[in-house]
């Protein structure tokens, strides 16, 4: 039996995920997939991946060149699908954790503090939704949405992620745990590295597509695979901020009447009554 902290007790489980497989599964599907289609797309179809708009030569193929081409874009949206869904249930549980942490905020910050944690909820949303648009709508199906959704899922991506650290630092207050410690230091590393690969990939973009240098699709490319495992790695962070919690499904009964206060009003009536009596 197990007990919830404001609910009630949950009995008769008949699923408890902990934190730790959830967190590798979710987060392996797509890493996984990933490699799996870089390795096989180069190996068997390199011509056809790296193909460019400027027709310059090219040896690091996009992910969207590799997720892009059958066999691998069915393991790909399969992968991705897979992914997703728990995705979203963590975007729930990550608004929940700082709902609880609200008495932890500097009073100056609350109210700005309460506002953001929304903000953030909606940005780590649109992100996992785009990244599950942007796995089924490929660029050789529909090139000019499917780079509308890509843009989308940076912007949302990065912006979550520098909020998120910093909503993570405001709820604990200057009162970190070792495993708070760990965790906020690996939210800093990742973000600084996927703003620093960004930056690469914009340049090499613009060099690529305006200029058609020789090898700026390459590096352009190398960013795009130091911004997905990024991405990854600072998701996975919220294991450690979740590292005690299960996924519970059974039965959430109300807690039982506290003892003492049933036997305090049990000891009221009776006197109630002798009085009665008495008069």
């Amino acid at each position: 039996m197990a007990k919830t902290k404001s609910k009630g007790v949950v009995e008769e489980i008949f699923l408890n995920i902990p934190m730790w497989p959830f967190a590798v599964v979710t987060v392996s599907l797509p890493g996984v997939a990933l490699f799996v289609c870089f390795v096989t797309a180069v190996i068997f179809q390199f011509d056809d991946v790296n193909e460019t708009m400027c027709n310059v030569k090219n040896f690091i193929p996009s992910i969207s060149a590799v997720t892009g081409v059958t066999p691998q874009t069915y393991l790909w949206r399969t992968c991705i699908a897979l992914h997703s869904t728990p995705r979203f249930a963590v975007c729930l549980f990550t608004y929940n954790h700082y709902v609880s942490r609200a008495h932890s905020v500097h009073p100056q910050r609350l109210a700005k503090y309460m506002f953001l944690i929304k903000v953030n909820f909606w940005l780590n949303f649109v992100e996992n939704s785009c990244l599950t648009l942007v796995a089924y709508i490929t660029n050789r199906e529909n090139y000019p949405i499917h780079e509308k959704i890509f843009v989308v899922f940076m912007v949302t991506s990065l912006a979550y992620m520098l909020l998120n650290t910093i909503l993570f630092n405001w709820s604990r207050a200057g009162s970190f745990s070792e495993t708070d410690r760990v965790s906020y230091y690996w939210k800093k590393v990742m973000f600084a590295s996927i703003a620093t690969a960004t930056a690469g990939l914009l340049a090499s973009f613009i060099l690529h597509r305006v200029y058609c240098v020789v090898g700026a699709f390459s590096v352009f490319s190398a960013c795009e695979y130091v911004i997905a495992y990024t991405n990854m790695g600072y998701h996975f962070t919220a294991y450690l901020d979740f590292k005690d919690r299960s996924f519970l499904f059974g039965r959430l009964c109300p807690y039982p009447r506290n003892n003492n206060e049933s036997s305090s009003l049990a000891v009221t009536n009776n006197n109630v009554k002798l009085k009665n009596k008495a008069h």
